[in-house]
């Protein structure tokens, strides 16, 4: 299944700790995985109870002025800036964790089913995070050698 979420991509933030030293999430943090479960939920899609489950996630993140070029007579159209890889902070797995922890419980029973993943940060001027999810078989297949 391919599922398009239209929300900025939002990375796991630290976690805060009270004096006590219990450890806590920010609110904004917290609101924003609640909201993407919202969208996720109104999609109404089944969950994938058991089983391996493989998951790839592309990340489209709002380009810097300096790459989209926007604010000058010739900007960077939006299909070819959708091929830039960002190379910049925030990492690659903390916008990840986010994704994988908002998706618990909803898309699949529990993240620990993920056996196989793929994931990518690239520029758009269309901020958005697409995943793409599937159960696998059991056991995985060798591939068939090659002989001349």
């Amino acid at each position: 299944m391919k599922i398009t979420l239209d929300i900025k991509p939002k990375p796991q933030s630290r976690p805060r700790f009270t004096r006590q030293g219990r450890a806590y999430e920010e609110t904004d943090m917290t609101k924003w995985k609640e909201y993407v479960a919202y969208l996720l939920r109104s999609e109404r899609l089944e969950k994938i109870e058991s089983g391996p489950v493989y998951i790839g996630i592309s990340f489209f993140i709002w380009p810097p002025l300096a790459i989209s070029k926007l604010k000058t007579k010739n900007p960077v159209p939006n299909e070819i800036l959708e091929t830039y890889y960002v190379d910049k902070r925030p990492d690659l797995d903390n916008y990840v964790k986010a994704i994988q922890d908002a998706c618990n419980e909803i898309l699949f029973k529990d993240d620990g089913q993920i056996a196989a993943s793929s994931s990518e940060k690239l520029y758009s001027l269309n901020p958005r995070i697409e995943i793409e999810l599937y159960k696998l078989p059991k056991f995985k297949q060798k591939q068939a050698k090659l002989s001349n």
